[in-house]
């Protein structure tokens, strides 16, 4: 087992201390969440967790709760088991800071400190760099226990790789000052590979993936608190995969956009991202999203002819506070938005919006076209419904026109609590220049007559 000493200037959580195996483990503190981070090896498990804390504890819930655990309550000590590497969220009842357990895998072939090609900062300090860039073939290393403070932008670079149990900090700048800049930004860089960071409090947009090909992003764990702290923004980019990361957001989690990037959106920041989007595949993620934005977006920016073949895969929404929506498309520019799919997501909280799907005129508009949306699937959708959603949460399913419409939007085995949805009615959805919404059964993937518009 690997615990982490950070820098005595990092933030602790004065709520609770936290133990792994009778080990001590670091409990540090943003704004909005704690969080521990730890490596466990195989022959760590099973694992035993014990959280004390400052007050009694009534209640405590592990989630997400697809992981079926079952924590036990005794005073103001929390005690649960874990037999695999887990990124939990231990909600204590009646609090509103959440404590985020990244009990994680060990490095997958960490690079040599030192050896060529490698940038390593050390661990238990901080480092501070107000932008860093990278040059070919060139690799980032964060070892647990290291903290980097400042921003990354590598252009036009191939080979990029971002790695280690390290933590990024985005408080070396302040948005309050101005200085909303993006932490990472990876334009025009084919085959990066970003693994195993932990990011907090970022300015801005967290990682932008603008142009790239090839791009590949595994348990990357962010913790973002300012409004517009976007957690990925895949900006004009293809064949990329993001797996196995945990995303709180005050903003969109993971977000699929087209356009050029200039003053708006992101700070003074200028990049051209106006490519097609093709073969994204996002998959066994957690998305916690805060008062901005969606879970899972597409737009409003799509200055480009086609995004295509967008897939969520394994998802758990653990919530969706604000207005947004648990499944975002937002068409504002001339793109077509076809073949997407959004298969096995298990949603927990979500409040205002369901389903948001909409071709429309914003001020994040550039293009005076207005796009088409088609051929959408959500599939093996799990919402867990509260009495507040009752009247209140409802869906959107609307195009500009008659010419610029919303096609074939398949909705199969949609299952509220313990029950399938047997009609549409069910979902509360409203449309508008809207053909080819159905409702399909599980079993024999007959369109339910009753639920076909």
């Amino acid at each position: 087992m690997n615990t982490y000493n950070h820098p005595k200037s990092l933030p602790r959580s004065n709520a609770c201390t936290l133990r792994i195996n009778d080990h001590p483990v670091e409990v540090l503190s943003t704004g909005v969440a704690d969080f521990a981070l730890c490596a466990l090896a195989p022959s760590d498990f099973p694992a035993r967790v014990e959280i004390t804390s400052v007050q009694p504890v009534s209640a405590v819930t592990l989630r997400p709760l697809s992981k079926k655990l079952i924590a036990s309550v005794e005073g103001k000590t929390v005690r649960f088991i874990l037999h695999k590497p887990e990124k939990l969220s231990v909600d204590f009842a009646r609090s509103p800071k959440p404590l985020y357990l990244f009990a994680q895998p060990p490095e997958t072939n960490p690079p040599e400190p030192g050896a060529p090609g490698v940038i390593t900062f050390p661990a238990g300090q901080i480092t501070e760099s107000p932008l860093l860039t990278l040059q070919d073939d060139q690799t980032l290393y964060l070892p647990g226990g290291s903290v980097f403070k400042g921003r990354i932008h590598v252009k036009g670079k191939r080979g990029i790789r971002l790695c280690g149990h390290g933590i990024f900090d985005g408080s070396f700048y302040s948005k309050e000052a101005g200085e909303g800049f993006p932490s990472i930004i990876l334009e025009r860089c084919p085959g990066v590979l970003i693994e195993d960071l932990t990011m907090i409090r970022p300015q801005s947009w967290m990682l932008i993936l603008a142009a790239c090909v090839g791009a590949s992003v595994r348990n990357l764990k962010q913790i973002g608190e300012v409004m517009n702290s976007d957690g990925i923004d895949i900006l004009g980019s293809r064949d990329v995969l993001i797996e196995d990361s945990f995303f709180h957001n005050n903003d969109d989690c993971i977000v699929v956009k087209a356009f050029e990037l200039g003053r708006k959106g992101a700070g003074p920041i200028q990049i051209d991202g106006r490519e097609n989007v093709e073969n994204v595949l996002v998959r066994n993620c957690t998305l916690a999203n805060w008062q901005g934005g969606n879970a899972m977006e597409i737009g409003h920016e799509l200055s480009v002819e086609h995004v295509r073949g967008v897939t969520f895969r394994d998802i758990d929404v653990l919530h969706v506070h604000g207005t947004g929506a648990v499944f975002s498309l937002h068409n504002n520019d001339r793109a077509l938005i076809e073949d997407v799919l959004f298969d096995d997501i298990r949603i927990e909280h979500c409040y205002d919006k369901l389903i948001d799907f909409r071709i429309s005129r914003s001020r994040y508009s550039t293009d005076l076209e207005r796009g088409r949306i088609r051929n959408i699937t959500l599939r093996n959708i799990h919402w867990t419904r509260t009495p507040y959603n009752l009247g209140y949460t409802v869906s959107l399913i609307g195009g500009w026109d008659a010419e610029h419409t919303i096609e074939n939007v398949i909705i199969e085995n949609f299952i509220i609590d313990d029950r399938t949805v047997l009609h549409l009615d069910e979902l509360e959805i409203n449309t508008r220049h809207c053909h080819g919404l159905q409702l399909v059964r599980e079993a024999s993937s007959d369109i339910l007559k009753s639920g076909g518009i």
